[in-house]
């Protein structure tokens, strides 16, 4: 029963019962214990099935709880007599049973079974979701009465962190990572220069961040690249290499024409500003002349301080130095407005230049058309004038060229509809032969698709069982090596020996059985036969002698004791057999723990009735 009970435990954590590893066999097992496990393996026999997996706190609820889960279980196809209390006061023989029952019928491929294979990767997604539920079921604590981002579970006897005092912003930085097959100088790159991942990102808080980021990104343009080779890459006809070639081209040959339109259009935009300040340069010079006043504010600054005559004039003041300045200066602000004149009523004159050019070039336009028009009309009215003077013949002429022309349209028609019909054929051919490639590729495609599955449950398949293969190879790790494979060889020898013996015996006990059997029938209708002879021989002769009547009797005598003494017998062996029985009985009963079910049944018929009081005190107090 020990390996049975490791077993069922072992199956029961890998659904994701909470069982302690230090329980090896039911003994140990509680109720909250059974009622996870079953509840557990319910949930995963039955789809949809949304059993609790721990017990409530009331005790109704937990009879509510136990006599659902019952149901449940009814419901599967269990055949022996179950109920609220198989849980709820559960002895070893009815939970073995039980959990025994539920284990041999978990789904052999879910999913959950496949990942719980006890490995590191399902270990830490069971953590993971333990958290999370612990969260979920957790009270909400206000802040006031947080202490460092600390809160109180509730039901639990533990504390947790709660709120946002260890969070940081999720800032992210692109990582470089080395490509797998690189060799030369890129190897020697990444061995000796490249820095690690968690040096790259420019704080450390940024590093989580940062691997799940490039990880998003890698995964993102794998998983387009494999839409797109799926859908254009397959039906291109190309290999994978190739296909990334030719769209590695199309996009440097895009890319040219970008950057070729781009310099086009930016030296016409230089043109154009080009031609723009040679008009400037031009009309400066025509309208405002050498003598502007920045062409003489620039011979100021750049005059010689010396004497032309012979003689120097004499310093002027300071206020006729002044007095001229303002006049220079209101004689430029007079020119520059003038200028400023010229230049608006300039850019008016081209504006409406530039209207009647355009106006201009429509009517031109308008003009062109007419002419061509009237041209046609001319020609067609000469012609007709030219046929004038010969208008008989000439209308022959044309009857004839008529005929002669819808001849050769007719002719033409007929061997267009031939030509027609060939191309039609042809057409429908092309595409019953394009339809059937298309077929073909779409058949192609979906074995493709339905191999890459299978590729992909077979790598699924290969990963489970690595992981297999690393639990138990860590697990013989663990064991003990002192014992070596000769003595367990041994042992298990030694087992079937017995188990052999053990099966000869019960065979060898089996046919004295048997024969014995056989013996006792034997003798029982030998005994009857020589009864039934004897009454007869003495029953004739003790009519007429008196010591063979009274033979009869005695005989009569004998063959009804031992007729009872037979039945005592038979008696004896059922009692015997029914004592034997009874005393299995009461060593079940014994392994029940009834002694101690009754006085938990006690406890908790107190409870309830304590929770009658009080919803009673309840109902009173509402009325």
């Amino acid at each position: 029963m020990e390996e049975v009970d490791g077993i069922i435990l072992m199956q029961l954590r890998q659904v994701g019962a909470e069982i302690p590893t230090d329980i090896s066999n039911l003994k140990g097992i509680t109720t909250e214990m059974l009622v996870d496990g079953c509840a557990r393996c319910i949930n995963a026999i039955k789809e949809g099935s949304n059993l609790p997996t721990k017990l409530p706190g009331g005790m109704s609820a937990r009879f509510r709880v136990g006599t659902q889960m019952a149901n449940a279980v009814k419901d599967l196809g269990y055949m022996t007599e179950i109920g609220y209390n198989t849980f709820l006061y559960s002895n070893e023989a009815d939970a073995r049973d039980l959990l025994m029952w539920l284990v041999e019928r978990l789904p052999k491929e879910s999913s959950d079974a496949t990942a719980e294979v006890l490995g590191e990767v399902a270990l830490l997604n069971r953590t993971f979701s333990k958290a999370l539920a612990r969260r979920i079921e957790s009270v909400w604590t206000p802040e006031p009465c947080k202490s460092k981002g600390y809160a109180w579970r509730g039901k639990g006897s533990d504390w947790q962190v709660e709120g946002t005092s260890h969070m940081v912003n999720f800032e992210a930085t692109q990582l470089q990572a080395p490509q797998a097959g690189a060799g030369g100088a890129a190897a020697e790159y990444y061995k000796g220069c490249m820095p690690f991942v968690t040096s790259q990102p420019p704080r450390d808080t940024s590093i989580a961040a940062s691997v799940v980021e490039t990880s998003a990104n890698d995964l993102s343009k794998a998983k387009t690249w494999q839409a797109e080779w799926e859908t254009d890459g397959i039906k291109s006809g190309l290999s994978q290499t190739d296909y990334k070639a030719k769209k590695a081209t199309g996009v440097a040959t895009s890319m040219a024409n970008l950057l070729r339109a781009a310099m086009i259009r930016s030296e016409a935009e230089g043109k154009k500003e080009t031609d723009m300040e040679r008009f400037l340069d031009d009309f400066a010079d025509a309208d405002i002349g050498k003598d502007s006043a920045f062409l003489n504010q620039q011979n100021l600054l750049h005059s010689t301080d010396e004497p032309t005559g012979e003689a120097a004039p004499q310093a002027a003041t300071e206020e006729e130095l002044q007095q001229q300045r303002d006049a220079e200066m209101a004689a430029e602000e007079a020119r520059v407005a003038e200028i400023v004149e010229k230049l608006k009523a300039l850019q008016a004159n081209i504006e409406k230049l530039t209207s009647g050019i355009a106006n201009l070039e429509e009517k031109t336009n308008q003009l062109e058309k007419s002419n061509g028009e009237e041209e046609e009309k001319y020609k067609v009215r000469k012609k007709v004038l030219d046929f004038l003077p010969e208008a008989d013949e000439n209308i022959a002429k044309l009857k004839g060229v008529v005929d002669a022309s819808a001849k050769r349209l007719v002719a033409v028609a007929g061997k267009w509809e031939e030509k027609r019909v060939e191309l039609l054929t042809e057409i429908r051919g092309l595409r019953r032969s394009q339809q059937d490639a298309d077929g073909v590729a779409s058949v192609q495609l979906e074995k493709i698709k339905g191999v890459r599955g299978d590729i992909k449950e077979v790598a699924e398949e290969a990963k489970a069982k690595d992981m297999v293969i690393k639990s138990l190879t860590s697990e013989y790790e663990t064991m003990n090596k002192s014992a070596s494979r000769q003595a367990y060889t041994r042992r298990i020898l030694e087992i079937i020996k017995n188990i052999g013996k053990q099966k000869d015996e019960i065979t060898k006990v089996l046919g004295d059985t048997r024969l014995i059997q056989k013996e006792f029938n034997a003798v029982t209708e030998k005994l009857q036969r020589t009864y039934m002879v004897t009454d007869e021989l003495i029953f004739k002769d003790a009519k007429t002698d008196e010591t063979c009547r009274k033979a009869y009797k005695y005989l009569a005598s004998i063959h009804g004791q031992c007729e009872i003494m037979v039945n005592t017998t038979e008696a004896t062996g059922v009692i015997t057999r029914e004592i034997r029985e009874l005393e299995e009985q009461i060593e079940l009963e014994l392994a029940k723990n009834m002694d101690a079910n009754a006085q938990r049944i006690g406890t908790d018929l107190k409870a309830i009735k304590e929770e009658n009081k009080g919803l009673v005190a309840q109902i009173k107090s509402l009325m």
